[in-house]
């Protein structure tokens, strides 16, 4: 037979633990519940309409914002609707910027707007959807339609480039794009001709007047169409000594030439290195060159060319030649 006393026992032991469980479960939830609602209570929501906000790091103006509807968080995140604004960097550059809405973490020192964005200062104009700039960092990333236009200081020329990503260290004048970057350089000097090109990457560097190329690099400069891994275009190049683009690994060249007996030809050249030289406007064909021109095969050490020009310079004492005259000449 079961002690009666001993079930007894063990049952009011039962009794007690389910109710401790069950106090420690609500008085927990309550907790929870007070803490969430406690939290809530001290978010901290100010609305402003047609407002212009200014702040300054040590006197120094950082940034400046004009907006259509501005809250501000804890008096520290700003949400703001068609904003309009400045930004001044530390080198006294100013960039102005519009957009659909955006906001700013003030203690980050973090603007993002979204929507028609829009950046202008002196020699640069830029479009996205979206950007982000720290400016602890001076660093700007765009995404979306990237487009971005720009004036070369030292030579004028004109950059207009469209990619899928943009960043820069805005103070260091240094722009890099990525994804499916197509650009076209609007020389000063009108008669020198426009010089469309693309790439997977392309960084343009003000301050040397350079654009680097990288990953299926393609330039198409008056009658020339080339192609290559990797290239470089020089803006500040009218000198003799003065390179206006060179191409390295695979580069393949494609000319339409006109032939002294009339009617067109069209010449392809292979190289692992191309260098062009605006003022003399020759081609300079290194590391293996092999020019095809019509039936006839060019090989040397290096080969120079001209553009829309038959004759074909060969500077090494092994050369090959497989010429076939033009019968129309005999």
């Amino acid at each position: 037979m079961y002690n009666k006393k001993s079930i007894g026992v063990i049952c009011l032991f039962i009794g007690i633990s389910s109710w401790a469980c069950y106090v420690s479960i609500i008085t927990g939830s309550s907790k929870i519940n007070n803490e969430e609602l406690q939290q809530a209570n001290t978010t901290e929501k100010s609305q402003f309409i047609d407002v212009h906000y200014f702040k300054t790091y040590d006197n120094i103006p950082s940034i400046e914002l004009k907006s259509t509807d501005l809250v501000i968080i804890n008096q520290v995140k700003l949400n703001f609707e068609k904003p309009n604004g400045m930004f001044f960097m530390n080198n006294g550059r100013k960039i102005n910027y519009t957009a659909l809405k955006g906001n700013m973490d003030t203690t980050l020192d973090v603007l993002t707007l979204d929507g028609e964005v829009f950046l202008e200062d002196k020699t640069t104009k830029y479009y996205s959807d979206h950007l982000t700039y720290n400016g602890k960092k001076d660093l700007l990333n765009a995404n979306g339609h990237v487009k971005a236009f720009l004036v070369d200081e030292k030579t004028s020329d004109e950059i207009e480039l469209t990619s899928d990503f943009l960043s820069s260290q805005i103070s260091s004048k240094i722009i890099t794009l990525d994804g499916n970057v197509v650009g076209i350089v609007k020389r000063k000097r009108r008669y020198e001709g426009n010089m469309n090109f693309e790439a997977q990457n392309v960084v343009v560097n003000s301050p040397k007047s350079q654009i680097n190329l990288t990953k299926d690099v393609k330039l198409r400069r008056n009658n020339y169409y080339l192609t290559a891994g990797n290239a470089e275009i020089f803006l500040e190049n009218f000198n003799k000594k003065l390179k206006y683009y060179s191409l390295y690994d695979d580069v393949k060249l494609e000319e339409k030439i006109e032939l002294h007996s009339g009617g067109t030809q069209t010449r392809r050249a292979y190289a692992e290195k191309l260098e062009a030289h605006q003022a003399t406007g020759r081609v300079v064909l290194s590391g293996a060159p092999r020019v095809e021109q019509g039936d006839d095969i060019i090989k040397g050490y290096q080969i120079t060319l001209r553009e829309n020009v038959e004759l074909v310079e060969v500077d090494d004492s092994k050369s090959s030649f497989s010429l076939k005259k033009d019968k129309k000449n005999e």
